[in-house]
């Protein structure tokens, strides 16, 4: 017989997001250490690495928002309507971010604009591996 699936709560999934959160911050810190006393690039990379870590970091967030928006099972329509909604608003924000990030920031260091969002996201998959 089959064990029924256990409920994901919304105080574990904050604490992940917490702890997400605190990923973020040491990223950002350590960056901007190694920026300023080894690459000398006038904090560019650090403040290239911190604007994709936060646009990946924020749209972790608005994703989770949404999801968790409704619970029970009496709310099953409106927990996959909302994962849609969430899922789409994620990739708009991700996709609209990198194109304002482009446009506006000058000078800017793309490959660390990426290496920032990609920390963030295997960090992500690395927590929400660990939420099971």
């Amino acid at each position: 017989m089959t064990k029924p699936a256990t409920r994901t709560q919304k105080d574990k999934i904050a604490t992940y997001i917490r702890r997400q959160a605190w990923i973020l911050f040491v990223l950002i810190v350590s960056i901007a250490i190694l920026d300023s006393f080894w690459l000398h690039s006038g904090l560019v990379v650090a403040k290239s690495t911190a604007l994709g870590a936060l646009l990946s970091f924020s749209s972790q967030v608005i994703l989770a928002s949404f999801v968790f928006w409704y619970t029970g099972y009496r709310a099953r329509r409106h927990i996959v309507s909302q994962m849609y909604r969430g899922q789409v608003i994620k990739w708009l924000l991700t996709v609209f971010g990198f194109a304002l990030i482009f446009i506006t920031i000058r000078p800017l260091s793309a490959p660390a604009l990426f290496i920032g969002f990609i920390v963030m996201q295997v960090s992500n998959s690395w927590m929400l591996w660990h939420v099971r």
